[in-house]
Parts: C-alpha cells; sequence; structure tokens
C-alpha cells in the first residue's frame, strides 16, 4: 500500500476510543483493555483518487480498515478488461491475513483514508485477542453476503435498477439506525463517470436514471452527490430488494 500525507478530513488522526469506524470495524470485536495494543501497531495512510492502494498477486504487507471514502475491488480479465467485484466503504478490510499474495486490486476512487497494520502484526492481535478474531469472522460473512447481492446488482437487473441498488447499499451503510420507514439522506460521494464504471453504464444513462427516479420523487437532490431519500422502502422496491437484503416481497 502508497501512502500520502494528507490531512484527515475529520481534523486529525483519531484515538482508538473515537475513531469513525470503531463500531463497524474488525476492531469492534477489541475491548477497552486491547485498545493500546492496536494504537501501538496502527499506521495511518492516505490515498488521492486512482491511487493504488493494493495490487492483485503482490505480497500483502499490510492488512488495513477503511476510515473514510469509498474505493474499488477489482480484477483483470485476460482480455485486459477490469471487472469490479466489491465497493469498499468505511468499515470494510482491505487484505486478508493468512495469505501470500493480494488477490485483487483495490483502488481509490474518493479520498481513503486508513488505519494498517503489518500482516504478521495484524494476525498476532486476531491470535491475541478472541473479540477481535470473532469480529473478523462476522464481517466477513458479512462481506460474502455482500458480494453475492454485488453480483446480483451487475447481472440480471434493468439500469434503473442497478441505479436504486447502489443508493439504497450506500444509504443502508450510511445510516447508524436500523433503516427508516421515513427517509434518509446519502452522500453519492461519487461522481457520474464513476458511478457508470461501477455499474458498467455509460454516463448518459446514468444521468437518465438520476433523473428519472428524481421525476418519480423517488430521490431529492440536495447537491450534485447528496440525495434526500424521502422514502427507502420504496426506493428498495424499485431495486428489486427488500430491507432483509432479499427479493423484495410486497
Amino acid at each position: 500500500m502508497r501512502a500520502k500525507q494528507k490531512a484527515f478530513s475529520y481534523g486529525g488522526l483519531p484515538e482508538c476510543q473515537s475513531c469513525p469506524v470503531r463500531t463497524v470495524g474488525v476492531c469492534a470485536g477489541a475491548g477497552a483493555t486491547d485498545l493500546p495494543s492496536l494504537a501501538r501497531g496502527k499506521t495511518y495512510r492516505s490515498f488521492a483518487p486512482g491511487d493504488q492502494i493494493a495490487l492483485a498477486g503482490t505480497e500483502p504487507g499490510e492488512v488495513a480498515t477503511m476510515l473514510s471514502g469509498l474505493a474499488t475491488m477489482s480484477r483483470t480479465q485476460e482480455r485486459g478488461t477490469r471487472q469490479i467485484v466489491c465497493l469498499l466503504q468505511p468499515g470494510d478490510l482491505i487484505g486478508q491475513p493468512w495469505r501470500d499474495t493480494v488477490t485483487f486490486d483495490v483502488e481509490a476512487l474518493t479520498h481513503v483514508e486508513t488505519c494498517a497494520f503489518r500482516s504478521d502484526l495484524f494476525e498476532d492481535l486476531l491470535d491475541q485477542i478472541p473479540g477481535m478474531r470473532a469480529s473478523m469472522m462476522e464481517k466477513a460473512l458479512a462481506d460474502l453476503d455482500e458480494a453475492r447481492r454485488w453480483l446480483g446488482v451487475l447481472g440480471h437487473r434493468t439500469a434503473r435498477q442497478k441505479l436504486a441498488s447502489l443508493l439504497v447499499l450506500l444509504a443502508m451503510r450510511q445510516t447508524v439506525t436500523p433503516p427508516p420507514e421515513s427517509g434518509c439522506v446519502v452522500d453519492m460521494m461519487l461522481s457520474r463517470e464513476q458511478v457508470a464504471d461501477l455499474l458498467s453504464m455509460t454516463f448518459e444513462t446514468v444521468s437518465r436514471q438520476i433523473a428519472g427516479l428524481v421525476r418519480d420523487d423517488l430521490i431529492r437532490p440536495l447537491s450534485r452527490r447528496v440525495f434526500e431519500i424521502p422514502d427507502l422502502r420504496a426506493l428498495m422496491v424499485v431495486s428489486g430488494e427488500d430491507a432483509d437484503g432479499g427479493p423484495y416481497q410486497a
């Protein structure tokens, strides 16, 4: 992983107790008495949009937790095209312990900040802190579910469903409390071009679909990238999923 020295968006390097992803990252399983061990081993990294955070086929030097921003996990196919397999958000893990090589490329979509540990140190911490190891297992299972759901988004769905699914996915992750029955605000954090690349669509198609969702009052633009979702459940219906992540049942 290649770091760049930049100021963190939330004003400075956070202590473990006040970390913005303390409750959703792998470290959620660490108790208060374990935090000093984490603090001694962590290193903060900062990446600009387009920076390569991890490169498939290389030896893993670090395991990191996303603190802010968005990144893509992808693989390059034999014909040279890139296939995005996952969208990484705050709380997600970059890298896998106990692996000899990196499996996927990870690239920053927006400005990304991470909390990184040397791979061998991270593995030692998992052995020393049972709660953190259990949290790692739970997150791995959740990531597997999300990967399967992402395959569904990119598979047999219309452009409208794909865009609605992306907005629902972001809203579910950005909403701290359980999904509201009424509405919420979602920061897409992505340009139209990035959304098009992520969903395998054209820029024009993305713009048309956003306009269509606005016209149908499913989303309301607060800025170019921030939208109010007046009824999250209604957007789930459009995306083809319910609040449990399965096919929506009316």
